[in-house]
């Protein structure tokens, strides 16, 4: 059974998720949603459930992460929280952590795109792909830009 790499764009409310293979083909992308739930515990139990679920179809070898950043202090703390349970989830697993800046520069050439321009870029080389909405378009630019700086995809 091979490895994967996963790259995440992690929120409270909706969590975008890329699995990758090793040679930075796109096997499967989807939306952890909680925005149903109310309560900080059941969408964190939501959010833990669903990475344990697919980590045994998916079994990974290392998880991109886009980093956090603080920006308005209760929606920094909710995301810090999504952060330390996928740290968790994933111990066993080498994490890589990038700015968003970094992924942006590396994705369209300029660290402050809108998450449109992000969108937009990564539809000009991969048309075929289809997101469902700015987090899918984010967790599949912080893949890319892991392969990109690797070497493994030009």
């Amino acid at each position: 059974m091979g490895k994967y790499i996963y790259a995440l764009d992690l929120s409270q409310n909706s969590s975008g998720v890329c699995i990758f293979t090793n040679d930075g083909k796109l096997i499967r992308m989807f939306t952890i949603d909680t925005n149903g739930e109310k309560e900080t515990k059941l969408k964190l139990r939501m959010i833990g459930d669903e990475f344990v679920k697919i980590m045994k179809e998916y079994p990974p070898e290392k998880v991109i992460i886009e980093q956090g950043f603080t920006l308005y202090n209760p929606s920094t703390q909710a995301i810090f929280r999504v952060h330390g349970l996928v740290n968790y989830l994933f111990s066993e697993q080498e994490q890589i952590y990038y700015p968003a800046s970094t992924v942006k520069k590396i994705i369209g050439g300029k660290g402050n795109m809108t998450k449109e321009e992000v969108h937009d870029a990564i539809l000009k080389k991969y048309p075929k792909l289809k997101f469902k909405n700015f987090d899918e378009s984010d967790a599949c630019a912080v893949g890319l830009t892991y392969f990109l700086k690797q070497g493994i995809i030009k």
